[in-house]
């Protein structure tokens, strides 16, 4: 049974061990997740070197189709994750594993479709922008700072920010013929 996707949320310095929870876990999410995987990269704040973050690390599982794939999830819940389906973006499974850290969020979606093409071209923008990652880090900083410290809220104060980063790095990306 899932809980409340709402939770209290802080901000990190980027902690470099943060790629070495990806590799660990992402082989847990493969092997529960199975054949229906096609691929599987770090995203969010976490796949960015230098980037505060909340302490959570991002998992995007690229698929070849979403509901083909959602029989399969039930692995995901078999080593602890909560799944909370298409909750908020129409087209992406969210799933969360809390307890004791490291934590993680797992994305699934479909493979090349626009949630994958916009969170790896905002990673892949971000990591050669560091004016950037030091205005995004600012306008975290300022959300939390003004109270934002819960899922919900935090989300809210960044939606913003994040849509017009995302057109900045979509942008980017298809100028170098990588959208």
């Amino acid at each position: 049974m899932r809980g409340d996707v709402d939770e209290p949320i802080s901000i990190v310095a980027y902690d470099a061990r943060w790629p070495l929870d990806f590799e660990a876990e992402a082989a847990r999410v493969r092997a529960a997740l199975g054949p229906v995987v096609v691929a599987i990269e770090p995203f969010g704040s976490s796949a960015v070197p230098g980037l505060v973050s909340k302490p959570i690390v991002d998992i995007l599982v690229g698929v070849a189709d979403l509901q083909e794939a959602k029989p399969h999830v039930a692995g995901l819940v078999a080593i602890g994750y909560e799944d909370f389906g298409e909750i908020f973006v129409p087209g992406r499974m969210y799933l969360r594993k809390r307890g004791a850290a490291p934590h993680f969020n797992v994305a699934v979606t479909e493979h090349g479709g626009p949630f994958w093409a916009g969170n790896l071209a905002v990673r892949e923008y971000l990591r050669a922008h560091p004016a950037e990652v030091e205005a995004y880090a600012r306008h975290k900083r300022e959300a939390v700072e003004r109270g934002a410290t819960m899922f919900s809220s935090y989300s809210q104060a960044k939606d913003a920010f994040v849509r017009g980063l995302r057109e900045r790095a979509l942008a980017w990306a298809a100028g170098r013929g990588a959208a």
